[in-house]
């Protein structure tokens, strides 16, 4: 039986845990985190991340099963994420299906919800080809970062959050074929019932208002920065970088295009702005842009890596990347 000093567990940022023998299971790797689970919960709160390497993890279902050996809570669903992807099994689902050429700066699932995610998962399952890294990054370190005035201006004045989601639209089907982009309500909520939509929409605190061809609009006011409930870290936490469709986040040709296309006030996918209704100056939106950017930590993807991140103190995203690549992901709350 495996022991934990068989294991080899760096301090960087992921901590990578891979065993010293190399034919280790996953069934060896379920015991030891049994037996040892308060060690690697100390671990993800001390550094935010880490990398289980190595020990044959081979589907979607070892997956959930080390996931559930951890307890570090309950599976939730991806309701209210509007993110292209699909669900693999339970609640499981693929990681974004954005276009594989886009850059998808740090951020925490779900950050725009009073109901997030604690903790999200990876899972390499299709190592890939060119690029792809699953990047990260130490949200109390972005938090000390950013200019103080912009921190301060985040904090004082809150963030508002708009969505606008399709039910049945010709052109959004058309668009999503070229490139998938833009959910539809029933995909977002995962749910063809407007009262289930609207019962979910209370227990998140968001506000609705049902359009033309039913169209849906959602709004949510959130804190820009967060203070962690176990460690009492302060740090930032918040999604207006991504909400804001500028060229710095898109680039400039697809944000010319999405700009001429379908970005007219009611169908634009998303709108950010302060509590009080007043526009977040396009500068600061790239200051917070290019702290994230500084602050990103990449590493290559091997089959079978899992990583563990907990949801408040570190972020995630995605590097462009062009091949062969499935990442798998999933919440617990």
């Amino acid at each position: 039986m495996m022991k934990i000093n068989e294991l080899d567990i760096t301090e960087s940022f992921p901590a990578f845990i891979t065993s010293k023998r190399i034919n280790a299971d996953k069934n060896e790797l379920i015991t030891l985190i049994h037996e040892h689970k308060n060690f690697f919960h100390d671990l993800l709160l001390k550094q935010g991340a880490f990398v289980f390497r190595n020990f044959g993890i081979n589907d979607a279902a070892d997956f959930a099963e080390v996931i559930e050996a951890l307890e570090l809570g309950d599976f939730v669903n991806y309701i209210g994420g509007d993110s292209p992807r699909d669900k693999v099994k339970d609640k499981v689902y693929t990681s974004t299906e954005a276009p594989p050429n886009l850059h998808i700066p740090l951020h925490q699932e779900l950050s725009f919800m009073k109901n997030h995610p604690k903790h999200i998962y990876f899972y390499c399952e299709i190592e890939p080809d060119v690029g792809g890294s699953t990047i990260i990054g130490d949200a109390r370190q972005i938090l000390k970062a950013m200019n103080s005035r912009v921190t301060a201006q985040f904090q004082e004045k809150k963030l508002t959050y708009v969505s606008h989601y399709y039910y049945q639209s010709m052109i959004m089907k058309f668009v999503n074929r070229l490139q998938r982009s833009h959910k539809s309500w029933p995909e977002v909520f995962e749910t063809q019932s407007k009262s289930e939509v609207e019962t979910k929409c209370l227990a998140n605190e968001f506000d609705w208002k049902w359009l033309k061809r039913d169209w849906l609009e959602i709004q949510q006011t959130r804190p820009a920065t967060l203070t962690h409930p176990l460690t009492q870290e302060n740090v930032w936490f918040n999604q207006a970088h991504l909400y804001d469709f500028n060229p710095k986040l898109l680039g400039l040709q697809r944000y010319l295009g999405a700009k001429l296309f379908y970005f007219r006030k009611s169908t634009r996918l998303h709108e950010i702005m302060y509590a009080d209704k007043t526009q977040i100056p396009r500068k600061d939106i790239y200051h917070v842009l290019d702290v994230l950017n500084q602050n990103t930590v990449s590493f290559p993807w091997k089959q079978g890596d899992v990583m563990v991140l907990d949801n408040i103190l570190s972020m995630h995203g995605r590097a462009p990347f062009s091949g062969k690549r499935r990442i798998l992901t999933a919440l617990t709350a």
